[in-house]
């Protein structure tokens, strides 16, 4: 098997190595320019990324405000936008959203209509949550709770998503109309005196943590759909646990698929693939050669059907993914969920910390520079009491007595580190 790994291992670091050397080229060509037009911001910029790349977040938190003010008074789109996310991921909501809103000026210029908070008590609001195709599904999902929070403030409310969740938004949201983005939006827009984008949903409601964590409303997914799926995944009545390990992406910093074994090889859970693509020979390598550890449910498919998704991954008891669309489906499900990340600056998630506001029931577990062998245990031990302490029915509690010995002192000696979650598990 090894032999026949090494022709993917090549892809994959051939598609890395070159991902890395277009984020270098582009980063070093817009510093140069930069430079060029101004060297003091040039010079700060460069100070604000050494702290960056150190995770100095205390001294990079302030240089960080520092420029956004800067970058907005002189117009500077590139930089708003990296500051912007920056800002938002080392926890100031409230200036991330400012510096996206002045972008949004400064590209488009103000339009009659955009919905800052003012009184529509009257009017027709449109949410447009796909207003360019960067703002894909993981966007539309991660600002949800926003959507509520907006339906309160119009008469009528219009929200246009992309086509695969219409369904979910609309079952989420029954009295908002719920489009697909496409041929019918310029009439939309027709029917509406005001409009709000992803970016003044986010000026608006998304100003600070814990106003975020207030707002938060699961997203509702066909009950029907969950029964059905649960009765035909349960076997033995063990909890079902959800896994992605994957991305398209280059850049991502993942686990090797060796490194989920262990979670995988625990015979009290059942685990269900959430992993979009072809993942046969991914299955082979994870389960050690014994594919029917990880059932794969070829009946779903996330990138046809994304209301049976939603509906498989809320039919899991926890779910443990990379960072993906799954993973914000997950928590915007308010499905226990730990999400392992990589070392990576450019992420949706906090520096610091094991929350998000936006995904209440979710723990972020970052590398922090360590093996990825450590990584995945934290994530196991994390995981264990969820399953251990979640109030099943009868059937279920009877079956799950069954674990064996082997996992019972494993979950002994992960004890102390679960204590470190005993609020958020109180919480479930």
């Amino acid at each position: 098997m090894e032999g026949s790994l090494l022709p993917g291992r090549l892809r994959r670091a051939v598609a890395l190595a070159g991902y890395k050397y277009k984020v270098w080229f582009r980063r070093h060509r817009r510093q140069l320019f930069l430079r060029w037009r101004d060297g003091d911001i040039a010079d700060q910029m460069a100070d604000y990324r050494r702290s960056v790349e150190s995770r100095d977040w205390p001294a990079a938190l302030p240089k960080a405000m520092a420029l956004g003010s800067i970058a907005k008074s002189r117009g500077e789109v590139h930089l708003i936008d990296e500051l912007s996310k920056a800002l938002m991921r080392m926890g100031a909501y409230g200036a991330a959203a400012e510096l996206r809103i002045a972008r949004r000026h400064i590209v488009n210029g103000r339009v009659d209509g955009e919905w800052l908070g003012q009184d529509i008590s009257g009017q027709t609001l449109l949410i447009d949550l796909m207003e360019t195709e960067k703002q894909g599904l993981a966007t539309a999902i991660h600002h949800a709770s926003s959507v509520g929070c907006a339906l309160a403030r119009a008469a009528r409310s219009i929200v246009l998503v992309e086509r695969r969740l219409v369904p979910l938004f609309q079952r989420t949201f029954p009295t908002a109309d719920v489009r697909p983005v496409g041929a019918g939006g310029k009439a939309a827009y027709a029917e509406a005196q005001a409009f709000a984008g992803v970016q003044h949903l986010t000026a608006v409601f998304e100003t600070d943590e814990a106003t975020i964590r207030e707002h938060f409303v699961p997203l509702k997914p066909d009950p029907a759909r969950v029964a059905e799926l649960r009765a035909r995944y349960r076997k033995e009545g063990r909890p079902l646990v959800g896994i992605a390990w994957g991305s398209s992406n280059p850049g991502k910093d993942l686990p090797p698929l060796a490194a989920w074994r262990n979670l995988i090889g625990r015979p009290d859970l059942r685990f269900v693939s959430l992993q979009y693509g072809q993942i046969e020979t991914d299955l082979k390598i994870l389960t050690d050669g014994e594919p029917e550890r990880i059932l794969h449910d070829r009946s779903v498919d996330q990138l046809v059907d994304m209301d049976l998704f939603a509906a498989q991954v809320a039919a899991m008891d926890a779910v443990v993914t990379i960072s993906n669309t799954g993973a914000h489906l997950a928590g915007a499900l308010g499905i226990p969920s730990v999400f392992i990340l990589g070392d990576g600056f450019k992420r949706s998630w906090p520096v610091e910390g094991d929350r998000t506001p936006y995904y209440p029931s979710a723990v972020l577990v970052s590398k922090r520079e360590r093996p990825w062998s450590v990584v995945m245990g934290e994530a196991e031990s994390i995981l264990a009491p969820w399953l251990t302490k979640v109030s099943f029915d009868a059937m279920r509690i009877k079956e799950f007595g069954r674990r064996t010995a082997e996992w019972s002192a494993r979950v002994e000696q992960s004890s102390q580190q679960a204590k470190k979650h005993k609020a958020f598990r109180t919480g479930i």
